[in-house]
């Protein structure tokens, strides 16, 4: 009995450790659509603006199977594709 505690309450704690990327999530958003108010008159920052649009898609994709640490580094990724569309202009 002690055993089949301690593997549910290491289980539990687990299972809290790993958190959706909300925060990430939000700031992937936040600079995409900061990107899309510009005028992007650049083929590079269009390509790396839908690059980022793309990559919040696999984060979206990736929270939905429960993969979080995936969602998460396309969530950076997607924030830092949108930057990157936002300097080139």
């Amino acid at each position: 009995m002690k055993y089949l505690i301690v593997v549910v309450f290491t289980a539990l704690l687990c299972s809290c450790a790993v958190k959706a990327p909300v925060q990430e999530m939000s700031e992937a958003r936040s600079a995409i659509e900061r990107a899309q108010q510009l005028d992007l008159k650049s083929p590079k920052a269009d390509k790396a603006l839908k690059s980022a649009e793309q990559s919040l898609k696999e984060a979206a994709a990736a929270i939905d199977g429960k993969r979080y640490e995936v969602a998460r580094r396309k969530a950076v990724e997607a924030k830092r594709n949108a930057q990157l569309a936002a300097k080139i202009k």
